[in-house]
């Protein structure tokens, strides 16, 4: 596998930083980004199965999604893109909401407060042969960052954010496979 990792990067003003350079085309992983047919086959963590998937990326899009995971339990997210530079940048913010899209707390956190967004900038930048991702998510309002369910939040996010990086370069390395057969 030819990822490089730098997951040690530290917590920085209520953030969560990751970077990794993948072995594809800024173009491919963009696309992995923002369609659909890739979205919902690798984005969550382990064991996290996207579901109801409605992705719109533009400035002012929607995004719209539930995790189902192996235990049955399902999360349900929606937001929407701020920023969208076409195979360089990605802005959205997600909140939680019930099965019918109405705003509600984290599930896995109930004293999380009900303001609470998730802000995720996704920077996709040349990398020899390859694509540095950086993924920097913080919570809005800033202030929730002090939140006790915030902090716990940003434990789970890292290691979230890892195992989905993961499953990126799998779905990567399964789309570069089709395309090297093809031509």
């Amino acid at each position: 596998m030819s990822v490089q990792r730098s997951v040690d990067e530290p917590i920085l003003a209520g953030a969560v930083v990751l970077s990794r350079v993948f072995d594809a085309p800024r173009e491919l992983v963009f696309e992995a980004w923002t369609k659909a047919e890739h979205f919902s086959r690798w984005f969550g963590p382990h064991g996290a199965e996207v579901l109801s998937l409605v992705i719109e990326p533009r400035p002012g899009g929607v995004i719209r999604f539930a995790h189902r995971f192996e235990d049955g339990a399902t999360i349900h997210l929606k937001g929407t893109f701020s920023e969208v530079v076409q195979d360089q940048r990605l802005v959205f913010t997600i909140g939680f909401v019930d099965e019918h899209g109405r705003p509600g707390g984290h599930p896995m956190l109930p004293d999380w407060p009900l303001d609470g967004l998730i802000e995720s900038t996704v920077r996709l930048e040349d990398a020899g042969h390859g694509t540095r991702v950086s993924v920097v998510q913080r919570v809005l309002p800033l202030e929730a960052a002090s939140h006790a369910a915030v902090k716990q939040h940003q434990l789970l996010a890292r290691e979230g954010w890892t195992q989905t990086l993961d499953r990126l370069d799998e779905h990567l390395a399964t789309r570069r496979g089709r395309e090297e057969r093809k031509g």
